[in-house]
């Protein structure tokens, strides 16, 4: 049974990590306008110390999760035409959902008590990314006193301090899932954003020093950098995925524009220490590529299976669009469209040609097939 006592090392990897999260999400979609234009709107202007306590998420109860096993949520859902499949029954999927509360009355959300932040994480977070994973095994998504949007903006301190609070929600819920609900079953891990960095540190902190890393899948870490060298070296036993098969890994990339500009992403990348503590700067970033699960790999858009256009309003998931985009690493490390699609493709589109809302929409039927692969595999090769 797995240790759940958070080590030194461990905290120090914490510690290291929200410095990063803050600096790209806060630095890097924005130029210096726009970022003190969003600073004004979103972040708050009262101490977090200030705030009236909100209810600790009871992670023995069902209500204290968006997405459970026999519960009813977006995250069973299935695109229009896609045929019913019957899903890898032995493996289990934890998933960490991305910002959705962008209110400033509060540092962090209250996880039960904010209608629309709930109405973002079924209606976008579940329907368009959980449900991706859903072939793969039975969906656990905690909900989570995440760091309000503008935490990511802030540089006084109190956003750290957000940020740490919503770990310790999803370290409860983690260790509540493994104790009383996983039952010793394989699992994925599945994170984007804010969400990806709390599943990165999911892995230094109880996934890779214990025996749990012998039961992990594979862990999509999705719209947030991972480097090689300042990264996955401080998680033992644990490498990116070379092939569609491999288990026990992680997958990452970060999706822009065919022309985009991501150099505000790699200055922060290069500038800021990696959770060896390190500057990034010379270091590779890892990019999987989504369309044939190579590392630096290209192909075309006749290789993607299925892009899924984020509808906002609630309804039923429409039909993927196959072929939309095909997708090349490039040697920063970035993954670049080969077809970038517009219309509605653009609504959420940030600076700089960055389509960090889509990382999953735009591949979402590719992702489908191989986390129920690599289940498949993990299965095949234990057995």
């Amino acid at each position: 049974m797995a240790k759940h006592k958070t080590a030194p090392a461990a905290k120090f990897l914490l510690a290291i990590a929200v410095v990063i999260v803050l600096i790209l999400i806060g630095g890097i979609i924005l130029n210096l306008n726009e970022k003190a234009a969003l600073k004004f709107a979103f972040v708050p202007s009262h101490e977090i110390a200030s705030e009236e306590a909100t209810p600790t998420p009871d992670y023995t109860s069902d209500a204290a999760w968006a997405a459970l096993p026999g519960k009813t949520s977006s995250a069973q859902m299935m695109p229009e035409g896609v045929m019913r499949t019957a899903m890898v029954p032995e493996v289990d999927v934890f998933y960490i959902h991305p910002t959705t509360y962008f209110e400033k009355e509060r540092w962090n959300a209250p996880y039960d008590g904010n209608e629309k932040a709930m109405r973002w994480t079924d209606n976008f977070a579940l329907r368009y990314q959980a449900s991706a994973f859903n072939l793969a095994g039975q969906v656990y998504a905690p909900r989570y006193r995440q760091a309000t949007f503008g935490a990511f903006f802030d540089d006084s301190g109190q956003g750290v301090r957000a940020v740490l609070n919503a770990h310790n929600d999803i370290l409860a819920a983690f260790d509540n899932f493994i104790a009383t609900r996983n039952k010793g079953r394989p699992f994925i891990i599945v994170g984007h954003s804010q969400g990806a960095l709390h599943a990165l540190l999911l892995l230094g902190e109880r996934v890779s020093p214990t025996n749990l890393r012998d039961l992990m899948v594979a862990a999509y870490i999705i719209g947030w950098p991972v480097s090689h060298e300042g990264d996955l070296a401080v998680l033992p036993g644990i490498e990116a995925c070379q092939t569609k098969n491999d288990t026990g890994c992680v997958v990452s990339y970060q999706s822009f524009d065919k022309d985009g500009d991501a150099t505000s992403l790699l200055k922060v990348i290069a500038t800021t220490p990696g959770l060896n503590g390190k500057p990034r700067g010379g270091t590779k970033i890892l990019c999987t590529n989504p369309l044939n699960w190579k590392v630096d790999g290209e192909a075309t858009k006749a290789a993607n299976r299925g892009a899924l256009e984020l509808l906002p309003e609630p309804g039923p998931i429409a039909e993927p669009i196959p072929a939309l985009t095909g997708a090349r690493c490039g040697k920063d490390g970035i993954l670049y469209l080969t077809r970038p699609p517009k219309g509605s493709w653009s609504q959420y589109q940030m600076a700089g040609g960055n389509y960090h809302t889509y990382d999953i929409n735009l591949f979402y039927m590719n992702l489908r097939e191989n986390a129920a692969d690599r289940a498949s595999a993990w299965l095949e090769k234990h057995r």
